[in-house]
């Protein structure tokens, strides 16, 4: 939501808003140019706040300006409601004792947070942080966690000494020195018993429709990633039916036989709704391509397909879309308790992986914060996704990754979790067939993602070998069994887990 740099060896409260951010001396403070947002800040005789928030719907939004001089009650008072304030935000509050930024349950842009030199820096892309980094030593824990695909939603990174501020957390500065304030755990409630009368369906439409409402939006400027799952078709339902024919689809098509049930389901889908659609294929955009070699630094934690999504993004833009709707959080949001599940059976990892990796991975479980209101998968895949739609000029909406589609998701009893039920379900109420409610053929990118690795997963690890990586240098990864990995795929001879190379290379590429 916000880009800045504080000299905190220099801090003065004449701060002025010019170009688009606040400033003062060599500090500024850059909110992210989009109208779900608006700015606020305030003043007093000692302490200035600033603040980057989701607007109200139906609300005007504050004017830019230089911070409002105050009392110092007054200050106080407006710095602790909009702490409160329910929607995404970042504060920033700037006193003699130190720096403070803080954010809250919502975090649809996070931000990544160093310091050098008695100097904070914060970006909601974290390779736009890696000029002040250049000089830091991986961090192995997280390192080990993305190769082993074991991520957790932490304060950690990559790099030590870069950090990403968690929900409800609060990171102060003062003397050169970042220290993290956690909060409490959040509560999580127990499936309830529900009357002969309830009806779950009609709770769970009118739920939907009340968090969509919550936010700002424009209808007319906004598009829904429809890929045909049970998520996102039901969050494209709901918006169709707040606001009919006005809405902009799109999605990244499979191959085979999968690629030609998703098209009928999404058909169907599309001519319900009235949407105006765009659909790529996957294969045009396969990971590794050369020909889609981004054009800008990617974090390590972005998602592999993103050349064809940012391909999607930048077809929405052009054609005057500012907000991207998706169903991320579905999944968990119905997921049943760790009791309910099945066991999981012990997998073996793939070879290239060293002791060094392993020895990390025992402290995997370092820097997670206190329990969220929504599940630790779900805040991860806000992290990693935020800075695609962002770079896009696109801001994300995730109504199923709402705290309170959670609750509701917690209340239900099991068997309308199971297998989705809830939202199959509804769709099955609003007409349509068992194909788009229960497809009988799974819908997944891993043929896409085989095309990609046979393609171009040999010459991509050659490359890798032949230059060097932070990777093989750190004893992260082995060089000879990538070598290995590579032959095979050169001969379509691949193991189990050899798919896991895409995260070697893709690791590799943020870390150089």
């Amino acid at each position: 939501m916000l880009s800045m740099r504080i000299d905190a060896t220099s801090t003065s409260l004449s701060w002025e808003w010019a170009d688009n951010r606040w400033r003062s001396g060599s500090s500024w403070i850059s909110p992210y140019d989009h109208p779900a947002l608006e700015i606020w800040s305030v003043q007093d005789s000692q302490r200035v706040a600033f603040q980057v928030r989701e607007r109200m719907p139906g609300q005007l939004p504050h004017s830019p300006d230089a911070p409002r001089p105050v009392s110092t009650r007054a200050y106080s008072e407006a710095v602790s409601k909009a702490a409160a304030w329910e929607r995404a935000h970042h504060l920033i509050e700037i006193t003699p004792n130190g720096i403070s930024v803080s954010t809250g349950a919502r975090c649809p842009a996070p931000v990544y947070l160093t310091e050098s030199g008695g100097v904070l820096q914060g970006h909601w892309d974290v390779t736009r942080l890696l000029r002040a980094v250049q000089h830091q030593h991986l961090d192995p824990v997280e390192v080990a966690r993305l190769l082993a695909r074991t991520g957790h939603y932490s304060t950690r990174t990559a790099w030590q000494g870069v950090s990403l501020l968690t929900e409800r957390s609060n990171v102060w500065f003062h003397d050169g020195e970042l220290r993290v304030r956690v909060p409490e755990p959040a509560r999580h409630d127990e499936p309830r018993e529900l009357s002969p009368d309830a009806r779950v369906l009609d709770g769970y439409e009118r739920l939907l429709d009340a968090v969509l409402a919550d936010h700002h939006y424009v209808p007319e400027r906004t598009a829904i990633e429809l890929s045909g799952g049970m998520d996102s078709s039901n969050v494209a339902m709901t918006l169709a039916n707040r606001h009919g024919p006005i809405l902009v689809s799109g999605a990244l098509l499979q191959e085979g036989a999968a690629g030609e049930q998703q098209k009928r389901r999404r058909a169907a889908m599309i001519r319900y709704a009235g949407l105006r659609d765009t659909a790529l294929r996957a294969a045009d955009y396969l990971p590794l391509d050369p020909h889609y070699v981004p054009r800008v630094p990617l974090g390590p934690h972005e998602e592999i397909y993103i050349a064809g999504h940012s391909q999607l993004l930048a077809k929405w833009k052009a054609d005057g879309v500012l907000w991207a709707a998706t169903g991320v959080g579905g999944d968990e949001m119905l997921s049943l308790p760790p009791e309910q599940l099945p066991p999981l059976v012990p997998s073996d990892f793939p070879r290239w992986l060293t002791l060094t990796t392993f020895e990390a991975l025992r402290d995997q479980e370092s820097g997670i914060p206190p329990a969220p209101p929504i599940s630790d998968s779900t805040l991860r895949a806000l992290a990693c996704g935020a800075p695609m739609y962002l770079r896009a000029g696109l801001w994300p909406l995730y109504p199923l990754a709402d705290p309170v589609m959670w609750r509701f998701g917690q209340w239900l009893p099991f068997i309308w979790r199971r297998k989705k039920y809830l939202a199959r379900a509804r769709l099955k109420r609003l007409g349509f067939d068992a194909e788009v409610t229960h497809p009988p053929l799974r819908e997944n990118f891993h043929d896409v993602l085989h095309q990609a690795l046979v393609r171009f997963g040999p010459a991509s690890i050659r490359a890798l070998l032949a230059t060097g990586s932070p990777l093989i240098e750190g004893k992260f990864v082995d060089a000879d069994e990538l070598a290995a990995a590579a032959l095979r795929l050169e001969q379509k001879q691949l193991k189990p887990h050899d798919g896991m190379v895409m995260h070697v290379l893709r690791l590799h590429h943020a870390l150089i």
